[in-house]
């Protein structure tokens, strides 16, 4: 009995520990200083923006302003309308950029939307394609500077994507924030220190033609833009991680938004990573492709609340198993650490230290919720951005 227990000890050991260990060490050697450098002298490739859109009639006239003084001209901007019910596609129209409109209600979903749109452009393809959310804008650099790095590597490349949480919001929204900032910003940057390889995160990120042709968009997908980086890396090109270029969007408002937009990320990813990184970290291992290896494992790390709740059941069942306290202990001072470094790094800003306490009370409020985000099915739900009143 006592062989049992400890191997099996050891096992649900050993499978919290390594996704606690890889986000530690993403953590500990996030770089956070940005590079700044100009522009190279050569001129950059063609490119294009696209920006998928449904209903983003409140705030895609903001974003396109902002966007059309660093492009070359206003068309180089391609804003899909899809399955829209409100002015989207007119207001692109106004704004001088390229419009497409797509109305296909049974094929909903930004995958849908982005395919529709680089099947225009194969008419007459570009050099490079940069992809942007209809609610982000840039805070520093220009998709210039992608193109002109997806030209000098051929590779895809990543620039900054942060989602901010507005003033005044609730613990609920701010520790949202938080775990976008780990996920998007502080563990992209560990990533590409250590391994290179980075995920795509959404926004502000640009591939090659080649690429767009070499590995089909997953339509389907809540997460597509996950499962487009990881299974570049597995055809062998591996997107980059760039600051000089960041773009920054605004996190859902309000109880009900912020479950829609946390539900479909986490939903979107987790059956994402299920599905599509074990075998690319089987085929990264047999190629010795460390880089991928540490991009697959990553995307395999399962939203933060769960992983601390598992460690800490973990220790909390150790004993009475007749655990060694090593292996009982050992995956809850892993993400301990991990997580009050984040905090320190990042995080400092948004929680204050009396309200750490109440981080355990969310993560189980979170794990609560989880079987029914993962079983609500793969449907895309748009989030919505007005503003609305705390639940």
């Amino acid at each position: 009995m006592e062989f049992h227990v400890w191997h099996a000890g050891a096992l649900v050991s050993l499978l919290f520990a390594v996704p606690g260990l890889v986000l530690l060490i993403e953590v500990l050697f996030a770089k956070l200083r940005d590079d700044v450098s100009g522009s190279s002298a050569e001129p950059p490739p063609s490119f294009r923006v696209l920006i998928p859109a449904h209903d983003e009639a409140g705030g895609l006239g903001e974003c396109l302003r902002a966007l059309k003084p660093l492009l070359p001209s206003p068309e180089t901007a391609l804003v899909v309308a899809d399955n829209c019910t409100d002015d989207t596609a007119a207001i692109a129209k106004a704004e001088g950029v390229e419009v497409l409109v797509r109305d296909v209600p049974e094929l909903r979903g930004k995958g849908y939307a982005l395919q529709h749109g680089l099947d225009h452009l194969a008419l007459d393809p570009p050099e490079c394609i940069v992809f942007l959310d209809a609610d982000s804008s840039y805070v520093r650099g220009a998709p210039a500077d992608l193109a002109e790095l997806v030209k000098a590597t051929g590779r895809p490349v990543q620039g900054v994507f942060r989602m901010e949480a507005g003033e005044g919001g609730s613990l609920s929204e701010r520790v949202a924030a938080l775990a976008v900032r780990v996920k998007n910003d502080l563990r992209v940057r560990g990533l590409a220190r250590v391994g290179g390889a980075v995920s795509l995160l959404g926004s502000n990120f640009a591939l090659p033609w080649s690429a767009c042709q070499a590995v089909p968009l997953p339509e389907g997908e809540l997460a597509e833009d996950a499962v487009l980086g990881w299974r570049l890396a597995d055809a062998g090109l591996a997107p980059h991680h760039t600051t000089r270029a960041a773009c920054e969007g605004r996190l859902a408002r309000g109880g009900e938004a912020t479950r829609i937009q946390r539900g479909r990320w986490e939903r979107g990813t987790l059956l994402g990573s299920w599905r599509v990184l074990p075998g690319v970290l089987a085929r990264a291992a047999l190629r010795g492709r460390p880089g991928v290896m540490l991009l697959a494992l990553d995307g395999l790390v399962p939203p933060l609340s769960l992983l601390a709740f598992g460690c800490l059941v973990c220790a909390a069942i150790g004993g009475p198993l007749g655990m060694p306290p090593v292996w009982s202990l050992t995956p809850l001072g892993i993400i301990s650490c991990a997580l009050l470094l984040s905090w320190i790094r990042v995080g400092r800003d948004l929680v204050a230290p009396h309200e750490l306490f109440a981080l355990p009370l969310h993560a189980i409020v979170r794990i609560l919720r989880l079987p029914s985000t993962i079983l609500a099915g793969r449907e895309w739900r748009r989030t919505p951005r007005e503003r609305v009143a705390e639940e």
